[in-house]
């Protein structure tokens, strides 16, 4: 098989663009931000430009994003669920902790011990 190359040609000689069927992709907002709001740099005045910045974003934006505050949108429920996990996951560290590798694998003996000869593993072939 072969296939002529080139690109698809649609019915009514119109382009894409001309026909509304491809728009042009935006800029991001950041780029377009950062972009309006940076000031030509002078060497002396680092922290200056950081408050302008941020004070122009804030502008064009029309909001202000204070980063100190953190807003818990969790339920009762959430909170209560999210102590309780906490608590129990300290109890098993502090139980994890408490016991050597010695004891163990001490305990893991016992307990194999312990199963009937019907977790035993087979013989199998001749031997």
């Amino acid at each position: 098989m072969s296939f002529v190359g080139g690109k698809l040609k649609l019915k009514g000689g119109e382009s894409l663009r001309a026909a509304g069927g491809v728009k042009k992709k935006k800029r991001s907002e950041d780029k377009a931000l950062t972009a309006a709001g940076a000031p030509e740099q002078d060497p002396g005045q680092g922290a200056k430009e950081e408050n302008d910045s941020q004070k122009t974003l804030k502008a064009i934006r029309g909001y202000e994003l204070d980063p100190n505050t953190v807003e818990d949108r969790r339920t009762e429920a959430e909170k209560r669920y999210e102590a309780r996990f906490r608590k129990v996951e300290e109890q098993m560290c502090k139980k994890a902790a408490a016991k050597s590798h010695r004891e163990r694998v001490k305990e893991f003996n016992e307990y194999l011990a312990q199963l009937s000869e019907h977790h035993d593993i087979p013989k199998v072939g001749p031997g």
